[in-house]
């Protein structure tokens, strides 16, 4: 219940230091350059998450593009990372992500991305919004 509250409150952090007039990527579309801030910490932890900027291509349902670590919180997996490559796909409503050998899986909801990953043998879920961090309305 705790790590549910938790991510909840990343979800809205995430969405509240976005722009309000962003607009959803349509699956179907070529959009490149996509901007994203995704969050993740611990399965019920109640950690301070870490993040990461994203800058994704969607073709077709198809992902590529890049990771930059923006983590506060030392001990990051992508610690100090930059422009680490991103692959993946997206098919109704399912997102895959992976970064290095970690892959994220989860739900994709218009400008939002949602779901679980296993890290060093524990459980993290992630939340993930379209934007720039300290973008702000």
């Amino acid at each position: 219940m705790i790590g549910r509250i938790f991510l909840a409150s990343v979800a809205v952090a995430i969405a509240v230091a976005l722009p309000s007039n962003v607009r959803a990527v349509t699956v179907q579309s070529n959009a490149r350059n996509v901007p994203y801030v995704i969050g993740f910490h611990p399965l019920h932890s109640s950690q301070t998450p870490y993040l990461g900027q994203m800058h994704l291509n969607f073709n077709d349902g198809v992902i590529s593009g890049t990771y930059t670590d923006i983590s506060i919180r030392p001990g990051s997996p992508f610690a100090n990372g930059t422009n680490i490559p991103v692959s993946g796909g997206v098919s109704n409503g399912n997102v895959t992500l992976v970064i290095r050998q970690v892959t994220f899986r989860g739900t994709m909801q218009g400008d939002k991305m949602n779901g679980s990953a296993t890290i060093r043998g524990g459980i993290y879920t992630f939340a993930a919004q379209k934007g720039t961090p300290g973008s702000g309305h």
